[in-house]
């Protein structure tokens, strides 16, 4: 038996003590840090259940929710890097290391980036793990560990996928949990970095192991709030209405996120809402039409773009709530795309919006043209939070984004702005109280 940390590190922040936005005051980051869902990184949940089932003694820490306390001994730490928190991944794989730890790196940055991770690493888990992290633990065992272990794109099973552990979430990260129900999008969008990891299929889990999931969050906390992290859940339209089926019989309310189309069909919007569903986050990228032809593969969202508003209006009318994401200094956009974001959100009234600015991730299309247009300001990971600017916008300078934007964020959440979306929002409760 070997004493294994899964450690999700916290992003560093972009300086001066900020985490979101070196320029944004205190109050600003407050707010922002408060609108987010806040989840334990759910891969992490799955190695722990895989360690665990050949009976290694398994920690978990996610840096959001805990600290690491260093003067626990550990044969194996694992790490989940993201963009935003390698460089602190680094600091404590340097950390482990020199106290004799085996450091292991897995995650999308370290896939996309293997040359730069392997300097902090002894292994390397490349993809997607619930293949190559058994293999890994059996050649440790044998001390026998490679420098890397590569999951070819898209060939896992996922219900070769075990039931995350959801027993290892810490007290405080048990209000929202993370299930998972299907890898993949058909989108194929350019700024997300999902297919550089899973492939292009769209794979799912049967129901019934779906189902087995839900069962093991109801023994950890049968309150809890269930976040689908899937990319975009409603893909599969008959799958999805007998899996909703499951869901209402456990009386849980759940988030997801999905694309525009839900909101086409009003029939299948209450079907969701009666189910739990109270909160969709939904890919708008943009209010200027110029910047989504050509955004994903197929052209859906520019497609989709007239609709948007109405659908809006048909979800939010039955009770569930759109937070709408929109990606800010994009190559279409000028300095009127601020007020014409805040002017749409008011006007659909968004129960929420969550705007970010245009940040090219390795591994995204977006990153190799910018990189090719010499458009990167920085490759210094602590910056890429999605809230600071990283890039060159074509329209405007970097000053005039950073300065735009963070007005754009104050005026969406100002006092006035949220009472209204809330007194909104009511009124459309209002009425679904009959629906049974």
């Amino acid at each position: 038996m070997k004493r294994i940390l899964l450690l999700v590190p916290k992003g560093n922040g972009p300086g001066d003590g900020k985490k979101w936005n070196k320029d944004w005051l205190d109050e600003m980051e407050i707010a922002v840090s408060k609108s987010l869902w806040r989840i334990v990184t759910p891969g992490a949940l799955v190695l722990g259940s895989l360690a665990d089932s050949i009976g290694h003694q398994v920690d978990l820490v996610d840096e959001e929710f805990q600290e690491v306390e260093k003067d626990k001994k550990f044969d194996i730490v694992a790490m989940y890097t993201v963009a935003p928190n390698a460089k602190r991944a680094y600091m404590w794989a340097n950390y482990y290391r020199s106290v004799g730890t085996h450091v292991v790196l897995g995650g999308v940055h370290a896939a996309m980036c293997p040359e730069e991770a392997e300097l902090h690493a002894d292994t390397l888990l490349l993809g997607e793990t619930e293949y190559i992290w058994p293999e890994f633990l059996k050649d440790f065992a044998y001390g026998k560990a490679k420098k890397r272990y590569t999951q070819a794109l898209g060939k896992v099973d996922l219900n070769h996928s075990p039931a995350p552990a959801f027993k290892l979430l810490p007290p405080n990260g048990r209000r929202i949990i993370p299930v998972q129900t299907a890898r993949g999008c058909p989108h194929g969008c350019r700024f997300c970095n999902m297919r550089s990891l899973y492939g292009k299929g769209y794979r799912l889990k049967n129901l019934d192991n779906v189902e087995k999931e839900l069962q093991e969050v109801m023994k950890v906390n049968p309150r809890a709030t269930i976040y689908f992290t899937d990319d975009n859940l409603f893909c599969d339209r008959a799958r999805s209405k007998k899996m909703l089926e499951i869901i209402r019989s456990y009386g849980l309310q759940w988030y997801t996120n999905c694309d525009i189309s839900f909101g086409q069909d009003e029939e299948f919007v209450k079907t969701a809402y009666r189910s739990g569903c109270r909160q969709v986050l939904i890919g708008f990228e943009s209010v200027n039409p110029e910047n989504l032809v050509n955004i994903d593969e197929n052209n859906f969202k520019s497609h989709q773009f007239s609709n948007y508003k109405d659908a809006i209006r048909r979800i939010q009318s039955n009770g569930i709530g759109v937070v709408g994401s929109f990606i800010i200094g994009l190559d279409e956009d000028d300095k009127e795309v601020f007020q014409k974001t805040v002017d749409f959100a008011c006007e659909t009234n968004l129960f929420g919006a969550s705007a970010t600015v245009n940040t090219p991730y390795p591994g995204t299309v977006s990153f190799g043209e910018m990189r090719q247009q010499d458009r990167i300001v920085t490759y210094d990971w602590d910056m890429y939070t999605i809230f600071q600017p990283v890039i060159i916008p074509r329209k405007m300078t970097v000053e005039e984004l950073n300065d735009g934007y963070t007005q754009m964020i104050k005026e969406i959440n100002s006092p006035k702005n949220i009472n209204r979306r809330l007194e909104y929002f009511k009124e459309q409760l209002k009425s679904v109280k009959g629906y049974g």
